[in-house]
């Protein structure tokens, strides 16, 4: 399907996968969307001038990434600075539902409907939109008017944020598409309307659209000839829908405004501003939110969750379905704002006429081609019962070519800043498909690395022989779904922890690894290939009694809304924790027999017992193994320290860059600028063990399954605020 971006400014037209149907969401067969004078051209601009602003605050950041990531994860990112980003643009379209997600109850496929959401509702044949940013058309006769209900829905609640009433005078100041709609609205409110703007075509038009009165902003007599309209005392309420850095507009406002009235900014525009007019006339200061109440919501927008109509009446889902009524109703004018119509094709143009000619609007058109690039959207099961395939149809053939092709699941910041640069490094390894269900991402790394290609559905790299080897760095919750997907199609597998998020899930894949034990499979529990973690295991080789190691995590806060405490991430214990389970295997060689766990217990919603807590493990040769894991620290403490007591002698390492050993030669101790966790080197083993005739994996599956049941029996007793459980492994 068609779908238009910016990349480093300039608006391109590319080829992409249909996007990804969730249970929230709707697919949308688009017809129309609308490209507004303000929104859209400040992105592309922004895009422009990106490299060329705030270099002292780059320069920070690129130190602090250095402490962070290291040379390495610094250079990647500063690259994909460098090279651009892709940019999805659009964000107000109307069309045709042509599929529904599991829990969506609002809309049918066939339904006409309009949409909203930056990022969502884009100019694309083909969008998915969370069903709280869809509205219903009634016919197809307004479809074409819907395609600008995002800009209604922005100007009905900078009106209701005004709470204007009948008789007021109210000012609209930056005349474009928002500013025209406003205007409207404020005409319907019973108030006297004065529309303000620097070009003279906006003002004519904005007078044909019920503006009593319209001004230059550059006029001198401006404030003096407000005064003298409003018996000076000023206006009601000033709504600002206009779009500049400039701080003389807000300024501008509180001139005109009367004693105790209101300021609504509903665009964007400097905010330094004097402090006098504001105090002596009491005048109240209003943001106004995108859409309305549930904007930048993601429980509402992104899940479905509505709120109470009783008490929250005008959410921004129904304040698209009151302008679309309005629109409907014949008491919003349209044609004459965006007068202008062009096909997909010619959307660049598009955007250059409406640079040059400050157009208020363009309409797209997308004609029947959208429909004709509608797949099969009808949803399999996420993964295929075991049984479906006979034990000698899977199999994998060792690679015999000098060069491995690599894809990527999952193209978020630790894929970018650690796996994708480790991958780059290694000798006879292509990067050949980037997988993201975000595409401008999969674009983005796609063009960093050279890769074939971008998709936005992990099944479409088995549709044709496009890699040889799948990395699964996608939300936790995937990781087993993909990881038997693509051991299904032969394909081996390096899958970032953790290794599943579930019991089910567990017994499901290791059921398929032990009917397929020659299968390339890997997790990336990485700690253990450290080089200070392989000095530390030399020590303790020869030991002659128990160990006692005690491991800190200073976490760090990660808040509630974060997709790792969601039921993507299923929480730190089994997205991070694991890391450090594995740890403790690898270190002490034995099993695990037992775990006693004490968890936080807070009143307080935003304190995770699987944020914190303490885990005491005892392993078959009598090792004591603790973990405690917090995030309630200090960001300036390190985050992991590890100490190890036997024999009489102790091994302190922290943050992966001192090493000290007490009761050891000197030449034990180690210091490095960088930490490094291990990822380089358990992956370089991974693909060299590919290669040979016999694969052995650099982590026994024994041993990952070992972590999979230790990690979720220890997140099983936190959620319960502690407890102890004997282990069967």
């Amino acid at each position: 399907m068609r779908q238009v971006f910016v990349e480093k400014g300039i608006v391109v037209v590319k080829e992409v996968s249909q996007p990804l149907l969730d249970d929230h969401s709707v697919l949308v067969s688009v017809h129309y969307s609308c490209i507004s004078s303000g929104t859209e051209i400040a992105t592309i601009k922004n895009a422009q001038d990106s490299m060329l602003t705030n270099v002292p605050y780059k320069i920070k950041k690129v130190i602090e990434s250095v402490v962070s990531h290291g040379f390495d994860g610094t250079k990647a990112l500063i690259k994909s600075t460098l090279v651009g980003q892709t940019k999805v643009i659009g964000y107000s379209c109307s069309g045709r539902v042509i599929a529904v997600g599991s829990k969506v109850t609002k809309f049918f496929s066939g339904d006409l409907v309009a949409c909203a959401g930056e990022g969502l509702a884009n100019h694309a044949d083909i969008i998915c939109v969370p069903e709280n940013l869809v509205a219903k058309v009634s016919a197809q006769e307004y479809l074409k008017s819907a395609s600008l209900t995002t800009m209604g829905a922005i100007a009905l609640q900078g009106i209701r944020r005004a709470q204007v009433q009948l008789g007021e005078v109210v000012c609209v100041v930056g005349l474009g598409l928002l500013g025209h709609l406003t205007v409207q609205l404020a005409k319907l409110s019973g108030c006297t309307v004065i529309g303000i703007d620097l070009i003279p075509e906006r003002l004519a038009s904005a007078k044909e659209c019920g503006a009593d009165y319209v001004y230059a902003a550059d006029d001198e007599q401006l404030t003096a000839d407000i005064n003298f309209l409003t018996h000076h005392y000023g206006v009601d309420t000033t709504i600002i829908t206009a779009a500049s850095e400039s701080d003389t507009i807000m300024q501008q406002a509180m001139e005109i405004t009367r004693k105790k009235g209101k300021v609504v900014l509903v665009g964007d525009v400097g905010l330094h501003i004097a402090r006098e007019p504001f105090y002596k006339k009491e005048i109240d200061f209003l943001i106004s939110c995108s859409y309305g109440p549930g904007s930048y919501d993601a429980s509402y927008e992104k899940k479905g969750h509505d709120y109470p109509y009783a008490y929250v009446r005008w959410t921004e889902n129904r304040n698209m379905q009151a302008f679309i009524q309005l629109i409907e109703s014949g008491k919003i004018k349209i044609d004459t704002l965006v007068s202008q119509e062009t096909d997909l094709e010619d959307i660049v143009e598009a955007y250059e006429h409406i640079q040059k000619h400050k157009s208020l609007g363009i309409i797209v058109r997308y004609g029947k081609k959208s429909e004709a690039t509608v797949r099969d959207f009808t949803v399999e099961p996420a993964v295929k019962a075991l049984e479906f395939f006979e034990p000698q149809s899977v199999r994998f053939i060792p690679a015999r070519k000098d060069t491995m092709r690599v894809g990527i699941v999952g193209a978020g910041s630790f894929a970018k800043i650690k796996l994708i640069p480790a991958l780059a490094k290694i000798n006879g390894v292509k990067i050949s498909a980037i997988v993201d269900a975000d595409v401008t991402n999969a674009l983005s790394v796609t063009k960093l690395y050279g890769a074939a290609h971008a998709l936005v559905n992990d099944q479409d790299l088995f549709k044709d022989d496009l890699v040889d080897v799948v990395v699964i760095a996608s939300p936790h919750k995937f990781h087993y779904e993909q990881a038997i997907h693509a051991l299904q199609n032969g394909k081996a597998v390096f899958m970032e922890k953790p290794m599943v998020t579930n019991l089910e899930q567990f017994s499901k894949l290791n059921d398929f690894l032990t009917l397929h034990p020659e299968m390339p499979f890997c997790v990336d529990y990485n700690r253990s290939f450290s080089p200070y973690m392989q000095k530390v295991k030399q020590a303790v080789v020869g030991r002659h009694a128990p160990m006692v190691i005690h491991y800190r995590m200073n976490a760090g806060f990660i808040p509630k809304e974060h997709w790792i405490q969601t039921d993507s991430g299923a929480g730190r214990i089994i997205g991070e924790a694991c890391h450090i389970l594995d740890l403790f295997c690898f270190l002490t060689d034995s099993k695990p027999l037992a775990v006693s766990v004490e968890a936080l217990h807070s009143s307080n919603d935003d304190l995770f017992p699987t944020d914190n807590f303490s885990a005491q493990i005892s392993f078959e040769d009598g090792s004591i193994c603790s973990l405690l894991y917090t995030a309630l620290g200090h960001s300036q403490l390190g985050k992991e320290r590890m100490e190890l007591f036997f024999d009489s002698k102790t091994i302190v390492m922290d943050d992966y860059t001192q090493l000290h050993g007490f009761g050891f030669p000197s030449t034990f101790h180690a210091t490095t600028a960088f930490p490094d966790t291990g990822h380089e080197a358990l992956l370089h083993e991974f693909f060299a063990n590919i290669k040979k005739p016999v694969f052995k994996s650099p982590i026994s599956l024994q041993r990952l399954n070992t972590v999979a049941e230790l990690t979720l029996a220890i997140d099983t007793l936190a959620c319960q605020g502690g407890g102890m459980k004997e282990l069967i492994v």
